[in-house]
């Protein structure tokens, strides 16, 4: 099936607030060590080797967002993971195009004709391409309701 547009994701927000997130978790932890009185080069040196965990865990969140992508095919959508096919909407069975919310992030609803169970795809980090894809669906399927 030939790939009309590949949309990527936006990184960059997230990586710097991580990294903010990290400045403060281990200026707020020296300065907590500090005060009990137990700063010591030893000490501290466990304290950046335990912040390595968040480190690791934001390079696997990141790598994840990151190899995430949006496809617009002639037939239809597909949202990619890993470079696997994670959701595929055909722009036919489109009824209609919407905000949602799962588990508290803002993403978009995908109704289709045929099934009344909703298909969900992540806004962000993809906000600033939503609409060229909705517009895009509407031009394939006229009929579909962009409410977004």
């Amino acid at each position: 099936m030939k790939i009309i547009k590949t949309y990527y994701p936006r990184v960059k927000i997230i990586e710097v607030f991580m990294v903010l997130v990290y400045c403060v978790v281990v200026a707020f932890g020296t300065v907590l060590l500090w005060v009990k009185g137990d700063l010591s080069i030893e000490r501290w040196r466990t304290f950046m080797l335990i912040g390595l965990i968040y480190i690791a865990f934001c390079i696997l969140l990141s790598f994840c967002i990151r190899t995430q992508r949006i496809e617009l095919t002639e037939k239809g959508m597909q949202h990619k993971l890993f470079g696997l096919n994670r959701r595929v909407v055909s722009f036919s069975s489109v009824k209609r195009v919407t905000f949602g919310k799962v588990n508290g992030s803002i993403v978009i609803a995908i109704e289709k004709h045929y099934d009344k169970k909703l298909t969900y795809v992540p806004y962000l980090p993809f906000e600033e391409d939503w609409d060229e894809i909705s517009s895009y669906i509407k031009q394939k399927n006229s009929e579909a309701i962009i409410a977004i």
